[in-house]
């Protein structure tokens, strides 16, 4: 690049970190609920229990607690490290779809429409400064999208055990990861046989396929030790036993959900004999059955442990979605469209917003809702301005970004070089809409996991029809396959 885009690009560059640390200085977010769960798990791994064998539960996986656990055990305010290297992983998420978006679309140039666009994305770095999942899990499973798009240009050993190791990662953030791989195949047989490229002919598939079996290999071996503590545990080898509590929300509670009525089977006669009668009445009284942590909780209480309360909830709402699958199915498809429809109506508190009409010092603030970590907050007017207008609040926003992203990726269907890819990203997508939409009430933050493989899907579609006359050998990062690859003579 010239000098005066070299310094254009930086400038970008610089408006995107400015907007993560105008973030961050807001504050972290309370430690309650799901983040407290994860801040007692990160104590447990701090003290050296890394199974978290003390803590018998089967409904989360142990990456996210290992990493807090890692800097609880290292820094003497374990907090504010956290968050930090959290918006680290967002700017290295977005430096990851901007590369991939460059090699997919075949421009170097797709790099400026990444950063431009995501200059404006602010819902989704509010989560770094929160005690859960979503940013690890982002960063985890774009790390793992440009492995494998490394790998199908370069296969290798190497290429191979990363693109395990980064799945395995994925998995043991949320399980939900775990059939990502199939997405791969496609990408991978697309890639190698039904629309080559010129490197691809001269690629040893052979040595191709050692390299994806080595991938499997490692994402087995990565996720066998939490296998291992589950059958120690509960006699069942297994990564989380949550789908039930999961499936009983979707099925029985209203709205969203299908409000289905408990079916009169086995499987309900069961639970309610565990439970009780005199429980099962109160719980019946003023209709709290329909919410699943009342009912997994009283399950627990009733002596029946985690991951048996959780199948059990799992056969009940499978007899009731059996007695109505017509219900169940509309509103399993109204949950489809939601998914990129529904508005960001409440995010993470911040310190920032907390300090507001609140009595007390920060102290008390820190030890009523922090754990007793340091905290800290700065209200950062522009940043306060851009998250009361943020789009991903609007419903006509999020519905014509719903069809610019099915635009985009049918786009990169059409044209025959980015065929594959546009492939690759249709499976992923579509996974995750479809999982969350037979299993959860939407949500944003269950759309936030999409959200970087939207902006590759746009900005790859977008790059050749902006760029058009780009310097395609210079770009064209899949025509370069170095003589090792190729089949020997």
């Amino acid at each position: 690049m010239s000098l005066p885009r070299k310094l254009a690009f930086t400038l970008l560059v610089f408006l995107l970190i400015a907007k993560v640390v105008g973030v961050v200085l807001r504050g972290p977010s309370p430690l309650v609920l799901d983040a407290a769960g994860y801040w007692e798990l990160g104590g447990l791994v701090a003290e050296g229990d890394w199974l978290m064998m003390q803590r018998p539960i089967a409904y989360r996986t142990p990456a996210y607690p290992w990493l807090i656990g890692l800097f609880r055990a290292v820094f003497d305010n374990p907090l504010p490290a956290l968050v930090c290297f959290q918006s680290l992983l967002w700017i290295a998420t977005i430096g990851l779809i901007a590369a991939l978006a460059a090699e997919l679309s075949r421009r170097r140039q797709a790099a400026w429409i990444v950063v431009i666009l995501a200059i404006p994305m602010l819902s989704s770095v509010v989560y770094v400064a929160t005690v859960l999942t979503e940013t690890l899990f982002v960063f985890s499973l774009v790390l793992h999208l440009w492995s494998v798009a490394r790998l199908t240009r370069r296969p290798s050993v190497w290429g191979g055990l990363f693109v395990g190791l980064t799945l395995g990662l994925a998995i043991l953030t949320r399980p939900v990861a775990m059939l990502v791989w199939i997405a791969d195949l496609i990408y991978v047989i697309t890639c190698w046989y039904w629309i080559p490229t010129r490197s691809a002919s001269v690629i040893c598939r052979r040595r191709g396929w050692i390299s994806v079996a080595l991938a499997g290999i490692v994402t087995v071996g990565c996720v066998s030790p939490w296998l291992a503590r589950n059958q120690a545990l509960f006699g069942k080898a297994m990564l989380t036993e949550f789908v039930g509590r999961n499936i009983w929300i979707v099925t029985f509670q209203d709205g969203s959900g299908a409000g289905l009525d408990l079916p009169e089977s086995a499987a309900a006669a069961q639970l309610k004999s565990q439970l009780g009668d005199q429980a099962w009445e109160q719980l019946s009284a003023d209709g709290r059955w329909r919410e699943t942590w009342t009912v997994s909780k009283a399950l627990a209480a009733s002596g029946m442990d985690d991951p048996s309360g959780d199948r059990l909830m799992k056969a009940v709402a499978a007899d009731a979605i059996a007695a109505s699958p017509l219900a169940f199915g509309k509103k399993t498809l109204r949950r489809w469209v939601n998914f990129w429809r529904t508005r960001a109506t409440e995010l993470p508190d911040q310190v920032a917003d907390l300090e507001s009409g609140r009595e007390g010092s920060r102290e008390k603030l820190s030890a009523d809702l922090f754990a007793r970590q340091t905290v800290w907050g700065v209200k950062v007017a522009p940043v306060a301005t851009a998250l009361r207008h943020r789009w991903s609040n609007s419903l006509a926003g999020n519905t014509f970004l719903m069809f610019v992203t099915i635009a985009s990726t049918m786009l990169l269907v059409w044209r025959r070089p980015t065929r594959a890819a546009g492939l690759w990203l249709a499976a992923i997508t579509g996974y995750f809409c479809t999982v969350t939409a037979v299993l959860e009430i939407p949500a944003y933050r269950y759309r936030l996991v999409v959200e970087p493989i939207v902006l590759l899907a746009i900005a790859s579609a977008m790059a050749p029809f902006l760029f058009p006359n780009a310097d395609i050998n210079a770009a064209n990062l899949n025509d370069a396959a170095p003589e090792e690859l190729t089949e020997p003579a």
